[in-house]
């Protein structure tokens, strides 16, 4: 998927003038999973706030995350090859939009 690219801060990256545009998968991923429901006035459902599950029991909290970024991945239509929740710092998602 091609759209605005962001630096690490998340500002839009400025090239030669213009915003930069690029492949932003990852980046889609990474604000999907940071945001929390209602962040995106568009789509109100749409968000993980993986921040909450950081602050949960480990077992529970997993089980919840992985289930919660199924969930709101295919939601994005984001189609889902693997996606594998060891624990909470090392998340491996796979797949394609």
């Amino acid at each position: 998927m091609k759209d605005f690219k962001l630096d690490n801060n998340r500002d839009l990256v400025i090239k030669n003038g213009d915003f930069a545009i690029g492949d932003t998968d990852q980046q889609n991923i990474e604000l999907l999973l940071l945001s929390h429901k209602g962040s995106f006035k568009e789509h109100p459902i749409l968000g993980v706030g993986i921040t909450d599950y950081l602050k949960s029991p480990e077992i529970i909290s997993r089980l919840r995350l992985e289930n919660e970024i199924s969930n709101q991945l295919e939601y994005d239509n984001f189609f889902i090859k693997d996606l594998d929740v060891n624990d909470l710092e090392n998340i491996h998602i796979d797949g394609n939009y």
